[in-house]
């Protein structure tokens, strides 16, 4: 991966943008007003997340993470054959901003991704690159309208090329070792430096930790796969390993590819994209997480 660092310029440039206030509305934007964009809640059955406004038509959406107040938004976006771009949209007076680019890592990478919240609100993890998979995962702050101090992470972690970083309230960052295609799971050790090892679940591609570590959600394609690939969870059992992971049934699950599993920062809903739309683009989806305490009790 070419070196990927902030120029002077372009840092002035990135913070000169983000002090602006965003757009609230526009003829493309409809004024959304209360939690998750004023959408009628789901049950458990998988519904379209905010059809037409996050999740549009022919563009592929995916990686969605709400802040842990659930008044900011960032998601991955990308129109065939464009850039990929992660977008943020805060909740200001009520409204919900229109969703525009963050540039996380002050354009000093062509691509950026999959950027998730940490449990303190105040950094996130994502990953830029230049080209192909040669991804690394970095880290970034913010004070909710300014995003500072990008900084790739170091030592083993940064050893293979690595994405989806989902981070827990012990600061553990669970991640797709892309090199291994398996999960990952990385801590900081007494000296400040960044540890990694494998996290021992049967299976599963992306991963997503709860919180408290209890369990993790993945994406896999596996013997009782409904379609190309589905949702799965895997429990924490007391002696340190993971259950098989279970496939979260016909409610989450479809015909069609299933990625990408994220929870809402309050635990109450499961966020994930599918490949529906012609050509197999995908579209945000969620569900009451529910769906995961009764694959908890079969």
């Amino acid at each position: 991966m070419s070196a990927c660092r902030p120029t002077p310029v372009l840092l002035a440039t990135a913070l000169l943008l983000l002090a602006a206030r965003p757009s609230i509305a526009a003829d493309d934007h409809p004024e959304l007003r209360g939690p998750y964009f004023g959408q009628s809640p789901p049950g458990n059955v998988a519904e379209v997340f905010a059809p037409e406004t996050i999740s549009i038509t022919g563009r592929y959406e995916f990686a969605l993470s709400f802040a842990p107040a659930g008044d900011r938004l960032l998601f991955t976006v990308q129109v065939p054959d464009q850039v990929v771009q992660v977008l943020h949209s805060r909740l200001y007076d009520g409204l919900w901003s229109r969703p525009e680019p963050v540039n996380l890592a002050h354009g000093a990478c062509k691509d950026e991704m999959e950027a998730f919240f940490a449990p303190d609100g105040r950094h996130v993890y994502f990953a830029p690159y230049d080209e192909g998979m040669d991804v690394r995962i970095w880290q970034v702050e913010t004070d909710g309208d300014h995003w500072r101090d990008p900084v790739q992470l170091t030592g083993p972690i940064a050893e293979e090329p690595a994405f989806f970083p989902t981070c827990a309230a012990s600061g553990a960052i669970y991640y797709t070792n892309i090199a291994k295609r398996a999960p990952y799971r990385a801590w900081k050790t007494d000296d400040g430096e960044w540890e990694c090892q494998p996290l021992g679940v049967e299976f599963g591609g992306h991963v997503f930790v709860a919180p408290d570590e209890s369990f993790v959600l993945l994406d896999a394609r596996a013997g009782d796969s409904l379609g190309k690939g589905d949702i799965y969870v895997a429990f924490a059992t007391a002696s340190g390993d993971w259950t098989t992971p279970a496939n979260l049934g016909a409610g989450v699950n479809s015909a069609h590819s299933e990625s990408c599993p994220s929870l809402s920062a309050d635990g109450k809903y499961l966020f994930f994209s599918r490949y529906d739309e012609p050509d197999e683009v995908a579209q945000l989806y969620w569900v009451d997480a529910r769906v995961i305490d009764d694959a908890r009790a079969k």
